[in-house]
């Protein structure tokens, strides 16, 4: 007979952890219910009976992210290991659950922090802790909305999420991302709420965003655009856009109708900040990267390893202008 009050729950480990029985063969054999087994698994772990040791792994390529830096001139770069995975939903789980550690540390007290759209931007932002100086934080939307119906890889989503998680303040874009025209546009930007928020686009330190192409844009997906837009787009060399800007292979901004429609924090602003985070993922966005990169318009990078290597590797005269 058992004479240690802890026998049963190092037993229980044993089977369990050391067997590797499941909780119905433990319940079996011992004679409790496997609810019981569940508990004890817990208190055996919480006491010390089971200590649990994983060999070191490090999520981030260091030197993938050495390599970016170094390449591009980047501030700050965060190559998330996939471990071979290549389904876009666990990469981009994946890129947001390990890079929001280090892009956490990067908000400090009174910083204004401009937040875009994006399924990766959600992912990281939904994992983001506080820092001890966060105090004062202000989290602003960098575009208006896109549609009626908001989801939660939408800016204002995203933005109010990390207002909370952060203990910051939010300030809101109540507008469109796109205008009817130019006048409507103006009306909308000149709304004293509207100007609330741009006066913090002057003095805003940090930005998170993503990073779209013509194939693979959150405005398109979404019906924003019309046919005709894309098409003048295309005709005007369009790579890629941020923040509802469509740039060419330079980074500079496509003079197009849209250019006068949209309502966003605009390009030009974004490349004089501090520090401008594109948040990405997969090999689909290489020269639209090489584009934002050459254009100044970002200045970090948040990546996953494939996405990563196909940066670097590309023929695209991926830094000729640098």
């Amino acid at each position: 007979m058992s004479t240690h009050p802890d026998d049963l729950l190092r037993l229980i480990a044993r089977l369990y952890y050391v067997d590797g029985l499941d909780q119905g063969q433990v319940a079996e054999i011992t004679g409790i219910s496997r609810t019981q087994v569940s508990r004890m698994l817990t208190r055996a772990r919480a006491s010390g009976i089971v200590q649990i040791t994983v060999s070191e792994y490090d999520p981030r390529d260091r030197q993938l992210e050495d390599d970016l830096c170094r390449s591009f001139g980047l501030k700050h770069a965060v190559v998330v290991r996939t471990a071979g995975r290549d389904d876009a939903e666990s990469v981009r789980q994946a890129v947001g659950y390990f890079a929001a550690p280090a892009i956490s540390e990067l908000i400090h007290a009174r910083t204004v922090l401009g937040v875009a759209g994006g399924r990766t931007t959600f992912e990281l932002a939904r994992h983001m802790a506080p820092t001890d100086d966060a105090n004062g934080l202000v989290v602003v939307q960098l575009m208006g909305n896109i549609g009626a119906s908001v989801s939660n890889t939408d800016a204002v989503e995203i933005s109010r999420m990390l207002a909370h998680s952060l203990g910051g303040s939010f300030y809101t874009v109540n507008a469109p991302a796109f205008a009817a025209d130019a006048r409507s546009r103006d009306v909308f930007v000149d709304h004293p709420d509207v100007q609330s928020v741009w006066r913090f686009f002057g003095v805003m330190r940090i930005a998170l965003v993503g990073i779209g192409t013509l194939q693979n844009s959150l405005f398109i997906a979404r019906g924003a655009l019309r046919t005709e837009d894309l098409d003048c787009l295309q005709a005007q060399g369009a790579v890629g856009e941020i923040c509802g800007c469509f740039f060419d292979r330079n980074g500079r901004e496509c003079e197009t109708e849209l250019r006068d429609r949209v309502i966003s924090v605009g390009l030009d602003r974004l490349s004089r900040i501090e520090d401008t985070i594109c948040v990405t993922h997969g090999t689909g966005r290489t020269e639209a990267i090489h584009a934002a990169i050459r254009g100044r318009l970002i200045t970090s990078l948040v990546i996953d390893e494939a996405g990563a290597r196909a940066v670097l590797n590309s023929t695209n005269d991926n830094h000729s202008a640098l």
